[in-house]
């Protein structure tokens, strides 16, 4: 039982050492044996879990997907509230979701930008969580063009994309800005100031 103990928090060690490596130097300027001084272990102990850096690469992916399953979008009761407040909590619910797990986003990044190669399943599982945000922001929007909260003129899918593209822009400047640029809560207030409120029937 020990020594099995001992394997997975090898494995662990590894997994998190190559995570960093490929995040900061990217797939093709990574080597094993980087990955083995990160690690601090033997890069016979990463073959013993791993055939080769191609599958620790696929592996390193996997565990990083993971949490944009579509649940990880899932926020109950949001029809409870007023489609104004729904769209509120959907956009904070957003934003923490993105922010809790702001290291994978780190990762994708940057390889995104050193253009690495990425794979089919991060994209078709990022962009499932992308539909069901928007998803939610639209049907609420339309909710409250039903009950007389939101002007009737509003085409709801477009609305939908520009509120939820905006918050993508103000995540990616808390990753890439350290010139004391507005955190991302108060830009989320704002957002409702700019995008939420003036929706609303004068």
């Amino acid at each position: 039982m020990e020594h099995e103990r001992n394997g997975m928090d090898a494995r662990v060690k590894i997994l998190e050492a190559a995570n960093r490596l490929f995040a900061r130097h990217g797939y093709e300027n990574t080597s094993l044996a980087s990955v083995a001084r990160e690690a601090k272990v033997s890069k016979a102990l990463i073959f013993w879990h791993f055939e080769n850096k191609e599958c620790l690469f696929d592996e390193v992916i996997a565990e990083t997907i993971a949490p944009y399953h579509i649940e990880g979008g899932d926020i109950e009761n949001v029809n409870t509230l007023s489609p104004d407040d729904a769209l509120e909590v959907i956009a904070d619910r957003y934003t923490a979701f993105v922010l809790e797990h702001i290291e994978s986003v780190r990762f994708f990044l940057s390889l995104f930008l050193r253009e690495e190669k990425m794979p089919d399943a991060f994209f078709a599982q990022v962009l499932e969580l992308y539909r069901h945000f928007r998803r939610l922001i639209r049907e609420n929007i339309e909710r409250g063009q039903k009950e007389g909260i939101f002007a009737q003129e509003l085409d709801a899918e477009v609305r939908a994309s520009l509120i939820l593209s905006t918050l993508n822009g103000i995540l990616v400047q808390g990753l890439v800005t350290t010139d004391g640029s507005p955190p991302a809560a108060g830009l989320v207030v704002a957002l409702r100031e700019t995008l939420i409120d003036p929706m609303r029937v004068s």
